[in-house]
């Protein structure tokens, strides 16, 4: 796709700076790779700033919360937070406001400026227009272990969190194709051989090797799979179990297949189990749907295996 031509110059600059964010929808390492990055000597990020995992959507009054397009697991389904360098806030006083804001939590003596905000997945084109020079470094993790992840923090359900996932990162790959300077980073790569990944952000950033990490890292997906195995999608049968229609029956009758019925149900396996029977459907439908677009990132809702080691689009 052809890059967007940068409008008039509206940006916010500080000489000898570069602004990198990470972004990346919730649970998906954003986090842990802000903090590895951080340990660098040339980089500072947001720290014990009092605000939930130091994002800076909380410490800037410029650009709307996530909770302004429904929070966690929603804000990309609202039109309103894919947001380009057509936004009314492509604005020199906006750019200007922003920097003001966050320059307050950085340490100016630093040459890389992260920041990190899981919503900034839809509004990389705009923040490429606010501050310049600007670097994104786009955050995978498998959809699976993102989604359950983050069911805890929404009341949406399986099937709504990966279509969320699917649709969040197909904007972003079309955005970054406006944009001059991505890299795509997964969740999985990073926890393997995280040196190894550290290296390649250190190079997209300019900035030189780096020996002194301490990092205590652990993949987590492993939990996350085995529910997704035992709870979610345990088989490909996707029938549904018909009901015979009532007939008349004596008590006597109703309680025997009122127990066989108990049985037959504390003998089944986990997803197939009464209270788990949503969730189970709600797995079957995101793979049927959404099993080719998850793996053009490089994964799959069936073979949990599949993880991109790097991203051709990287530039």
């Amino acid at each position: 796709m052809e890059k967007t031509h940068r409008a008039a110059v509206s940006a916010a600059s500080v000489p000898g700076k570069r602004f990198a964010f990470v972004c990346g929808l919730h649970r998906s390492g954003t986090t842990l790779i802000t903090r590895s990055l951080a340990q660098h000597p040339m980089v500072s990020a947001f720290t014990n700033t009092g605000v939930i995992e130091d994002e800076g959507q909380f410490l800037q009054t410029v650009l709307p919360l996530e909770i302004a397009f429904g929070g966690v697991g929603r804000f990309g389904f609202d039109p309103r937070a894919h947001m380009t360098e057509t936004s009314e806030l492509n604005t020199p006083h906006a750019a200007n406001r922003l920097l003001t804001e966050w320059r307050r939590h950085w340490n100016m003596d630093k040459t890389v400026l992260v920041e990190k905000t899981p919503s900034n997945l839809l509004r990389m084109r705009l923040l490429d227009r606010l501050l310049e020079p600007s670097t994104f470094i786009i955050v995978t993790r498998h959809p699976v272990a993102a989604s359950l992840a983050t069911m805890k923090w929404t009341e949406g359900n399986l099937f709504s969190l990966i279509a969320h996932w699917v649709h969040c990162y197909g904007m972003a790959r079309e955005d970054a194709a406006h944009i001059d300077r991505t890299l795509w980073l997964s969740y999985e790569a990073f926890v393997a051989r995280p040196e190894e990944e550290l290296a390649r952000l250190l190079a997209f950033l300019g900035l030189s090797a780096h020996a002194d990490w301490n990092l205590d890292l652990r993949d987590d997906n492993a939990r996350y799979f085995e529910a997704w195995r035992t709870r979610y999608f345990a088989e490909a049968d996707r029938a549904i179990e018909q009901i015979p229609p009532e007939r008349e029956r004596n008590l006597l009758t109703r309680a025997r297949e009122r127990f066989e019925r108990g049985r037959r149900e504390r003998a089944l396996p986990l997803h197939r189990k009464p209270e788990n029977v949503g969730g189970f459907r709600d797995a079957q439908d995101a793979v049927a749907l959404f099993e080719a677009a998850v793996g053009e990132f490089g994964y799959s809702l069936t073979d949990l295996t599949k993880a991109p080691n790097a991203m051709a689009r990287d530039r």
